[in-house]
């Protein structure tokens, strides 16, 4: 069973500053000050542990910041350990930052994504109901960690609805419709990205500028993310369908 607590102290900010670091190989990480900082000044950060081995143990966390616009919570940051996705931490993670955000009156929580990795895409879009807001070429600059390092930060911006919910968004998969724009992902970017064949990192740039192009041109076009393909497709419609 997963258990979700606040981080509230330097001890948990150390915690979660390792967990973060070990998930994106110790390269890029979140210095202890910066999350009690964070902390200290109304934002979120949390630990997620869970039974491993015969002990206790931290498995993901994350953390937020408050933003100026209308009253928004900023999820800059949510990780799990590699070994055990896929296995309710990232969804236990998401569900308590939401509780928390409507117990503390936000209007909505926004974080970023980047669109090319599938898995990701399905969880935001369709597991957790979330909203395409915009699309950002190389939103971050240049990343050297060990999930986007050698590829462009290109993101989009997602915001899951807390104000006049009773209870958390959920999505579904959608089907294309006649007129739609379907933009594809690959089925594992992370996995092209790690590998040491330059055919692969060819194909990562090939994929990046395609996927770049089309979601551009379909804004330009006046087309919003309606959702999420059972096989892994962003669909694209009409504003005024």
């Amino acid at each position: 069973m997963v258990n979700v607590e606040l981080v509230n102290d330097p001890l948990k900010a150390q915690q979660l500053a390792q967990l973060l670091a070990e998930v994106w190989g110790e390269r890029n990480s979140i210095s202890v000050d910066v999350i009690v900082a964070v902390v200290h000044s109304g934002g979120y950060a949390s630990l997620a542990t869970r039974d491993l081995t015969g002990k206790r143990e931290v498995v993901g966390g994350s953390l937020a910041l408050v933003g100026r616009h209308d009253n928004k919570l900023h999820s800059h940051v949510t990780g799990v350990k590699g070994d055990i996705r896929n296995s309710g931490v990232g969804s236990a993670l998401k569900e308590h930052q939401w509780t928390w955000a409507k117990e503390n009156n936000f209007a909505a929580i926004s974080w970023t994504f980047d669109p090319l990795v599938r898995r990701n895409a399905y969880f935001n879009l369709v597991t957790l109901g979330a909203k395409v807001v915009s699309y950002h070429r190389d939103f971050y600059g240049e990343l050297d960690d060990a999930i986007n390092s050698g590829d462009s930060t290109d993101r989009l911006v997602v915001e899951r609805q807390v104000a006049n919910c009773d209870v958390a968004p959920h999505g579904e998969v959608v089907v294309g419709d006649d007129g739609d724009v379907l933009i594809e992902t690959p089925q594992d970017i992370v996995a092209l990205r790690q590998s040491n064949s330059s055919a692969d990192q060819a194909l990562v740039h090939n994929l990046r500028s395609t996927q770049r192009k089309n979601f551009e041109a379909a804004f330009a076009a006046a087309k919003f993310v309606r959702g999420f393909t059972s096989d892994g497709a962003y669909v694209l419609s009409s504003k005024v369908r």
